[in-house]
């Protein structure tokens, strides 16, 4: 008798947990849009197998060369 009201009373207690309301989680989404990078003055040279690249940014002054 005893196994069977512990049956009874674990079936009961399973029930009641499993029938609780389920929390779910908000999930919140913010979307930007990426800025594009500025170039900052400076020079840069570049070697390689396809040649040679050569750049130079003076305020609103840009000069490139490319020897292949």
């Amino acid at each position: 008798m005893k196994k069977v009201t512990i049956l009874l009373a674990s079936i009961a207690m399973l029930a009641v947990v499993s029938c609780g309301e389920k929390k779910e989680k908000e999930t919140i989404i913010i979307e930007k849009q990426a800025e594009s990078p500025k170039e900052s003055d400076g020079t840069s040279l570049s070697i390689g197998n396809d040649g040679i690249e050569f750049s130079t940014k003076d305020g609103d002054k840009k000069t490139e060369v490319k020897i292949d």
